[in-house]
């Protein structure tokens, strides 16, 4: 448990990491430029995320060396990093949308394959299992944590405090039951995304960037992956840690898909930048969300843990006001 105490330096290494991308960033002009579609004002230094995925390689290779880890799950845990390869050239040079998905479909391919022999997701008193849920569901759900994650990453601090929290919960959970290697992996995780943090706090002096967003999804599902497999955290707890990202994604998604929408096209209509625009301030709807987090869903989230049989229950009374409140905000319309 020594490692533990790598999450001061490496939260150090991370504030001065972002303050270097942010200067490399201005140097060579990679910069986010305002648009119709986006929620600043101001040409904005993107890369910020490198210093998350930077504290994520420093502790996965730590725990590489061990013989605790078995090297399959090493692959599982490196899915990731395909991603963000590939969102920092995009940051650079932007990609096609169809080569960065098809990228996502084989980290969340292999994720699966090496995951070993996952057990079913109980859902109340059912067990769903199967082919359809191992070669289906979960990897449409990994490839779908990396996009949305990518999408909710739209006004300052929003998916920098999301990452902190998730992973700082995430760990205590671990570690509370004791997963000691998946939560050291949650604590590089949130050392590296509070040392971002302090940076892209509103007014953000710098953004994630693809590098950071898409790999934090895809990393984020595959460690839940993983702790279902081992059976130290329930994938209810998780849906219930993210529920704010996955319920206002979702719901914009569907939506924009049933007006005949491309869901690929970068656009404004998320529930949180609705609020963002009607409150007039990132600040606010980033407390708001952060409030959501641990007075509503964390709670439900351990409970979910402690009673993986009822996960499917606290699930549904974590996320049904998350629904009908970004119906309520307008998700997946147009602003007015």
């Amino acid at each position: 448990m020594a490692e533990v105490f790598l999450a001061i330096p490496l939260f150090l290494v991370a504030v001065v990491l972002t303050l270097l991308v942010r200067i490399l960033a201005i140097q060579t002009q990679t910069l986010a430029h305002p648009t119709q579609r986006s929620s600043h004002t101001v040409p904005t230094p993107v890369g910020g995320g490198v210093a998350i995925v930077v504290c994520y390689i420093v502790v996965l290779a730590i725990l590489a060396s061990s013989r605790d880890f078995p090297p399959p799950e090493i692959v599982v845990l490196a899915a990731g990093l395909p991603v963000a390869i590939v969102g920092l050239v995009d940051d650079r040079v932007h990609l096609s949308a169809r080569l960065r998905i098809a990228i996502q479909v084989i980290c969340a391919l292999f994720a699966v394959m090496y995951a070993g022999a996952i057990p079913p997701l109980l859902i109340g008193e059912l067990e769903f299992h199967g082919l359809i849920f191992v070669w289906v569901i979960l990897p449409l759900a990994l490839v779908w944590m990396s996009n949305l994650y990518n999408f909710m990453d739209g006004i300052d601090g929003i998916a920098g405090m999301e990452a902190a929290f998730v992973s700082f919960a995430a760990a205590a959970f671990l570690f509370a039951n004791g997963d000691v290697l998946l939560g050291l992996l949650c604590l590089g995780l949130f050392s590296g995304a509070a040392g971002f943090l302090v940076w892209n706090w509103p007014p953000a002096k710098i953004f994630m960037g693809d590098v950071g967003s898409g790999f934090l999804g895809l990393t984020f599902a595959a460690i839940a992956l993983l702790s279902h497999v081992h059976g130290s955290m329930s994938l209810w707890s998780w849906l219930l840690l993210l529920a704010c990202f996955i319920t206002d994604a979702s719901v914009t998604l569907v939506r924009r898909i049933m007006k005949g929408n491309a869901f690929y096209e970068a656009h404004r209509q998320h529930a949180y930048q609705h609020a963002s625009r009607s409150s007039g301030s990132h600040l606010k709807v980033t407390l708001a969300v952060f409030a959501i987090n641990v007075f509503w869903l964390l709670p439900l989230a351990w409970l979910a843990t402690l009673h993986p049989e009822h996960g499917v229950y606290f699930a549904s009374i974590g996320i049904v006001p998350l629904l009908a409140l970004a119906h309520r905000l307008g998700a997946g319309k147009e602003y007015v």
